[in-house]
């Protein structure tokens, strides 16, 4: 059996810090947990990216054992980056031709960071070491990483995915594109020793439509126990969102409903603030729709702790998904924060949803699953009546620290 000390894990994360956002505290995550069980962390990454939100606090949390390397890269984000003029462009591609763009370029728009990605990944390779790579997805690119290290004596290969492919299934492509997107999935479940998600609907999908053979491993988010061991100061009566806000979300819903119940309630004055990247232009005609202008507000992203102790401090937070997309297998990132933290949750899923499904089979305490305004105004009158201050029971369960635990209890299995 190999020693901690004969291990090399390599983590290949196309999105890490100082990048902010949900997508970098998985790789972080892992990287750090790796480093402190004692192994040969390194992190294989890309060179400065233009990119809306930066959190150079998670940097700073970065494990000193962990080296972190760099490739340069042709896609339109590296291209931005080291072409201003170019930025204005980008950002009207991601508003304009999220679906349309997507499928001009396989499998990703990130494919550009492939090529140098893996001619730096033959040089971390050690001879001397069993090396574990992992790619942790999106983009989805970052697998041909693995599926070019393949066969190679000393590597093993973990492909982790937080996605499926994109941010929606592929449902929404054309018959071409899916095709040839099933045919790379099916490459990787085949040439990888692991997959994980964060979702167990992914890996239904996978198992059920393109690799039944392959090795899975059920891998949360989860949240880090750590994030809150400083007392929540002071408590507001906000509705908390968290996180990015965009199309997945389906905000109208919630203004819509808490438009009905003013109608019936005069007297409500629930009010929502949003913590987190802002990305729904329109917002506004949206918030003069329901009149909800001086009702809802959004402070933008804020580095992670001050983060958490922000959502700490709500009456009660919100998670939510649209239905009119198929959201299915998501489960938003930022989930098992709000469950760690100690105000009442307001789940606003579809039914079949991944994470609805996670929180009527756990039956966590505080947490109310609605599906229509008068179940939302039953819960807050409920929220009126009681408050929490306690750490819910069976949250422990997803600390990230035992989630990989038992990914590395698996991996000695496997490997």
């Amino acid at each position: 059996m190999n020693t901690r000390v004969d291990r090399h894990f390599i983590i290949a994360a196309y999105y890490f810090p100082p990048l902010g956002m949900a997508g970098t505290a998985r790789p972080l995550a892992m990287a750090n947990y790796l480093a402190e069980q004692g192994f040969e962390v390194s992190v294989l990454t890309v060179k400065p990216i233009a990119y809306p939100v930066h959190d150079q606090t998670q940097r700073k949390s970065l494990h000193p054992n962990v080296r972190v390397y760099r490739a340069g890269s042709s896609d339109p984000d590296r291209l931005a980056k080291m072409i201003p003029f170019l930025k204005p462009l980008i950002k009207l591609r991601r508003r304009s031709g999220r679906r349309s763009a997507s499928s001009l370029i396989f499998p990703d728009s990130k494919v550009g960071f492939v090529k140098p990605a893996t001619a730096l990944l033959k040089t971390l390779i050690r001879a001397d070491k069993q090396n574990i790579l992992i790619t942790t997805s999106p983009p989805v690119s970052i697998h041909q990483l693995g599926l070019n290290a393949a066969g190679q004596g000393t590597i093993r290969w973990i492909a982790d995915f937080r996605d499926i492919w994109g941010s929606l299934s592929l449902e929404d492509q054309s018959d071409a594109f899916r095709a040839k997107a099933e045919s790379y999935l099916t490459d990787i479940t085949d040439a990888a020793n692991l997959i994980t998600a964060t979702s167990p609907l992914t890996i239904d999908y996978l198992q059920t439509e393109i690799n039944a053979a392959a090795d899975y491993h059920f891998l949360p988010n989860g949240y880090d126990e750590s994030d809150f061991a400083t007392p929540v100061a002071e408590h507001n009566q906000y509705l908390g969102l968290y996180g990015t806000l965009n199309h997945l979300i389906g905000i109208e819903k919630l203004f819509d409903w808490i438009s009905v119940l003013r109608k019936s309630t005069p007297s409500l004055n629930e009010s929502v603030r949003h913590i987190g990247y802002l990305d729904l232009p329109n917002l506004d005609d949206l918030l003069a729709r329901y009149g909800m202008q001086n009702d809802f507000m959004s402070i933008g992203y804020l580095p992670h702790h001050e983060s958490i102790q922000a959502v700490r401090c709500h009456a009660a937070n919100i998670i939510m998904l649209s239905d009119e997309l198929d959201t299915s297998y998501i489960i938003p990132s930022k989930l098992f924060e709000l469950l760690r933290a100690e105000p009442p949750l307001l789940a606003i899923l579809p039914p079949g949803n991944a994470a609805r499904l996670l929180l009527e089979e756990y039956s966590f305490s505080d947490v109310f699953v609605i599906d229509s305004a008068a179940e939302l105004g039953d819960a807050l009158n409920r929220l009126r009546s009681q408050s929490s201050t306690q750490k819910r029971a069976g949250v422990a369960r997803f600390e990230r620290r035992q989630e990989l635990s038992a990914l590395l209890n698996r991996l000695e299995e496997l490997l």
